[in-house]
């Protein structure tokens, strides 16, 4: 019997930090969303985020946060928003919200949704409220599916990175709210150390 794949999620410290952004890169390249040698403006404002299998120390997924103002973030940046939302935006606090993106894993790896719990308990544990995010349109409508949340659309969708994405903005508190009427086991995935991904199951 071939033994179970062990998984070590964690925020990437100095020593990691390279393996996080190669990885990222690599990934990116492969799928044709960056060019070899292509310049990423985001790296000295990002916090990242990695799992590694166990024993070997593999890194096999990746995903970070940006810290920009507002505007400069690349959701803002590359995509028409509506002008409400950006009054919105505007009444966010400048230490209350975070872009998340480079969210890729190796193929063969199911690792994707303890990625999403490793960033949304540092956003909680950094009194995070809001991610800013856009999703690759065929995404979004699977994070709705497994989410039962939608996530607020905040602009026009745009070909972006090679593909129709959407901008988006995640309110963390109404999602965590929402998961836990109508998908508790997924909830206590999110948000409880010791609950595994086959109890959310």
């Amino acid at each position: 019997m071939e033994a179970k794949e062990e998984y070590c999620f964690s925020v990437v410290g100095d020593t990691m930090l390279n393996d996080a952004i190669t990885m990222h890169h690599q990934r990116y390249q492969e799928v044709g969303f960056f060019k070899q040698g292509e310049d990423d403006p985001y790296v000295d404002h990002s916090k990242y985020f990695i799992v590694q299998t166990e024993p070997e120390k593999k890194v096999v997924g990746v995903t970070r946060l940006i810290f920009m103002p507002m505007d400069e973030l690349p959701s803002i940046r590359h995509f028409k928003i509506f002008d409400d939302e950006k009054l919105k935006l505007a009444g966010l606090e400048a230490d209350k919200y975070a872009e998340i993106s480079a969210f890729t894993k190796m193929p063969q790896h199911d690792v994707g949704l303890g990625l999403i719990r490793t960033v949304l308990n540092y956003s909680i544990k950094n009194n995070l409220t809001h991610w800013v995010c856009c999703i690759d349109e065929r995404v979004y409508r699977y994070l709705h599916r497994i989410f039962k949340f939608p996530f607020e659309v905040i602009g026009e969708p745009n070909v972006y990175l090679g593909s129709k994405t959407i901008p988006c903005l995640l309110d963390l508190k109404e999602c965590l709210e929402t998961l836990k009427v109508k998908r508790k086991k997924l909830y206590d995935y999110l948000t409880e150390e010791d609950y595994t991904l086959e109890d959310a199951k």
